[in-house]
Parts: structure tokens; sequence; C-alpha cells
């Protein structure tokens, strides 16, 4: 299981940073978004802690249905 956390953690960071970018989101305003403070935000964006469960739905509340399928499809092929 392990295994796969790492894998997820790698994953996360890239796709985090790119959804906040590509929608000219501050951290501190993306940091809003997920009921976080800006601190723990960017700790999550440098992979220095794991998002929670809740930090984790409520990023996949902001993408579009498509951006969604898209996000769990990429991580499932790296887990295959």
């Amino acid at each position: 299981m392990r295994k796969y956390e790492d894998l997820f953690l790698a994953f996360w960071i890239v796709h985090i940073r790119e959804f906040r970018v590509k929608k000219h989101l501050s951290q501190e305003r993306f940091a809003e978004k997920l009921c976080l403070n800006t601190r723990n935000y960017q700790k999550l964006e440098r992979g220095v802690h794991r998002p929670s469960v809740i930090t984790l739905l409520l990023f996949l509340h902001q993408l579009s249905d498509q951006e969604l399928l898209s996000f769990i499809r990429t991580f499932g092929k790296l887990v295959e």
C-alpha cells in the first residue's frame, strides 16, 4: 500500500499545482477554497504533507466533470 501512497503523493503534487496555475489562483486563494491556511497549503503543494480525505474531496469538487474523470483515470493508469 505504501507504494501507492507514494505514487499518489507524486501525482498529487504535480496536479494540484498545475490546476492552481491553470485557474490563475494564488496559493492563498486556493488554500481558502480548500479550507486550509496558506502555510498548510504550501506544504501540500511541496509534498511535505499528504492531503486529508476532506482536502482531497474539496479539491475534486473544484474540478469540472471532465477534469475529475481525467484525474481519476490518469492515476488509475499509473497504478496499472
